[in-house]
């Protein structure tokens, strides 16, 4: 990696990334059989890519808050971001409940609006993400004040001691990404930062540490522990800004590949909302083995565009 690589190049490349993360989560849901090395693992792990959009937004929440720190504010631009697509996609997704083989009691509609159905019954929610938003947008303010301290250890090691009490329950999978998303306002609040050749080779040791756990776990560990004990997450809290910078020095070098990834980060929240609904339609219809995933894949990237476009057309009607 060139040492000439700063933090701020994370600002610069954070849209790419994002659009790396939306592809690893799809090719993760995908159901093709895959056997061939490495590609199996990197499927295997492909749930790491909401990792990199907490990171990502970690980072995204940090800026916003630098240009006005007033909580209020900042919590009505996010609602503004979020709540026209999201109302618009509920719509949608309420609407297709019969054809995704979805059959959730009508309360779950508001739960989803309002982005609480995870924590009142996990079974009908629409994706644990949503519910979790509201946590980290209100979390924010905190951690931005937070991120100015010169070490992140403490904040860190407390983060971790919370996780604690939610090991063996389903809300484990929000909570162990709270570590992440600090550490994405900490490299914010230091993005004019040098990173000298010895932190660089820190962090990407951290990552390969951060790999080499997971993996071992994967391949030893029955799945229920994995999941019960956050074992499939916590070491994504080491892997994820060490792989976040390695995906900027990529992007820097291919800039044409970055344009194509930077433009379906553009798009990654329309796109993260298409996949998981198309994702349902097509594993109740077709199955998403052999050739049906590319389908559905191609679905979910021309669905998102429409939704964007709708969103743009109603807003633009008021």
């Amino acid at each position: 990696m060139e040492e000439s690589m700063l933090l701020k190049e994370l600002f610069r490349y954070r849209n790419a990334c994002m659009g790396f993360a939306i592809l690893w989560i799809m090719f993760f849901h995908c159901g093709a059989a895959i056997t061939l090395e490495p590609f199996q693992t990197v499927k295997a792990l492909g749930y790491g890519g909401v990792d990199i959009f907490i990171f990502a937004s970690g980072i995204g929440c940090w800026h916003s808050l630098k240009k006005n720190p007033d909580a209020l504010s900042f919590l009505e631009r996010r609602a503004r971001r979020v709540l026209p697509t999201w109302i618009t996609f509920m719509l949608i997704w309420w609407s297709t409940l019969d054809v995704q083989g979805l059959e959730p009691p009508p309360s779950a509609f508001l739960g989803n609006l309002f982005f609480v159905q995870a924590f009142i019954d996990w079974r009908f929610s629409f994706n644990w993400y949503m519910s979790a938003l509201p946590v980290l947008y209100i979390l924010a303010p905190y951690f931005f004040a937070l991120s100015a301290r010169r070490s992140p250890m403490t904040v860190l090691t407390a983060l971790l001691i919370l996780t604690v009490p939610f090991l063996d329950q389903d809300y484990l999978i929000l909570v162990t990404r709270l570590p992440i998303f600090f550490l994405g306002f900490y490299v914010g609040a230091r993005r004019d930062s040098n990173i000298d050749r010895r932190t660089t080779i820190g962090v990407i040791t951290l990552t390969a540490l951060g790999f080499a756990i997971l993996i071992g776990c994967e391949k030893t560990l029955p799945q229920l522990m994995l999941s019960r004990f956050g074992l499939w997450w916590y070491p994504f809290i080491l892997i994820t800004p060490g792989l976040c910078l390695m995906l900027s020095t990529a992007f820097r070098r291919l800039p044409t590949l970055e344009k194509i990834f930077g433009l379906l980060g553009g798009l990654s929240f329309e796109v993260f909302l298409m996949h998981i609904m198309l994702w349902h339609v097509a594993k109740h219809h077709w199955g998403l083995d052999g050739t049906n995933w590319l389908m559905w894949f191609a679905a979910s990237l021309v669905g998102s565009a429409a939704l964007r476009s709708a969103v743009k057309f109603l807003i633009g009607r008021r």
